[in-house]
């Protein structure tokens, strides 16, 4: 218990954000900052009182310190997608959010027998360039039989198809992540991000988790054409722009934003990579674009609904109301508190 408490208390303060003597100071110096160090060597354990002080001071519930970790995460099995400004700091916080998470979500398809095993297998195939991306992507549409519409609800695709797609608060400059290696696949998203990034970021991380690729292959540029491929489809982008055309007009760019949920900037990087327009025409549009931050700003802004991930919370409803957790337990899982789980669950 000791050993558990010691790593969970080193992982709340990295969630928060918080070193050792931050807490010891958010504690107003009730607990040294050598009892801490303690505590997390697990040479000692704090009293009750402590024990309450340090999870309001985290804002964690006591039961949080106790759980026994159920999944082993090697945080080099991450792959990140952020920018290089977001700091380490933050960076560990949302490495030990997306752990914890993983957690609950394995814990809750446990304890209510449902487990989807992830099947879909590409590892034949080796990528090395554009079309061969773009050949997959179809393939991809084709196998979970998706058409050629837009895929409104691609998170609930996934999560039908075994993977587990979790949502944090995060700092803007980190876009997503996928889990590599612990026995399920695992795509990450941040929450705070407009639909049509958090769309094509979906993919893109699905396509990290499936794809294998050719030595020295440009491996984002090639997940980014798989997930474009993914969201809209060549041969509707070309039904709908037709096959060779001189310049697009923005009109039309963001009418196709509001039916596929895909952002003008990647319809057009689409548009020059399959031959619509020539790179002097993608060019040229770029730079009227740039010219003038008013039509940038409309251009840019999101018109797409946003759609969340679901599944967990409804397994957690589900284990509810069939009576297999308590309402506290529930609590824990959803990280709120018991009256917020029942005003949600009596929908009040």
């Amino acid at each position: 218990m000791e050993n558990v408490f010691a790593q969970r208390l080193i992982n709340a303060r990295r969630i928060r954000g918080v070193s050792q003597r931050e807490l010891c100071a958010r504690l107003d110096g009730r607990i040294s900052s050598n009892a801490i160090a303690k505590y997390e060597t697990a040479k000692m354990i704090p009293s009750s009182q402590n024990l309450i002080a340090i999870a309001e001071a985290l804002d964690f519930g006591i039961d949080y310190f106790f759980r026994p970790f159920t999944v082993s995460i090697d945080f080099n099995s991450f792959e990140f997608r952020k920018r290089s400004s977001l700091s380490t700091k933050k960076e560990t916080a949302i490495k030990e959010r997306i752990a914890l998470s993983i957690e609950k979500y394995t814990e809750i398809e446990s304890i209510t027998h449902d487990e989807v095993q992830f099947s879909l297998n590409y590892d034949q195939v080796l990528l090395g360039s554009d079309n061969d991306a773009r050949s997959l992507g179809a393939r991809f549409r084709q196998d979970l039989d998706l058409g050629t519409d837009c895929i409104s609800t691609p998170i609930e695709v996934l999560e039908n198809h075994g993977v587990k797609v979790i949502e944090i608060e995060a700092d803007p400059k980190f876009d997503g992540s996928c889990v590599k290696n612990i026995g399920l696949p695992v795509i990450v998203l941040n929450r705070n991000i407009i639909p049509e990034r958090r769309r094509l970021t979906l993919f893109h991380e699905l396509a990290h988790l499936l794809l294998r690729f050719e030595e020295g292959a440009d491996v984002e540029r090639l997940c980014n054409v798989f997930a474009n491929e993914v969201l809209l489809p060549s041969a509707v982008l070309k039904s709908l722009l037709g096959e060779h055309r001189k310049s697009l007009s923005w009109k039309e760019l963001k009418l196709i934003q509001e039916s596929y949920g895909i952002s003008v900037d990647a319809i057009l990087v689409k548009a020059k990579q399959i031959g619509i327009i020539s790179e002097a025409a993608h060019r040229s549009l770029c730079i009227e674009l740039n010219r003038n931050p008013e039509l940038k700003q409309r251009v840019q802004e999101s018109v797409y609904q946003k759609e969340v991930s679901s599944r967990f919370e409804r397994l957690v409803c589900k284990a509810l109301s069939d009576n297999l957790i308590t309402v506290s337990k529930a609590a824990d899982l959803l990280d709120c508190s018991v009256d917020e789980v029942n005003a949600q669950m009596s929908l009040a």
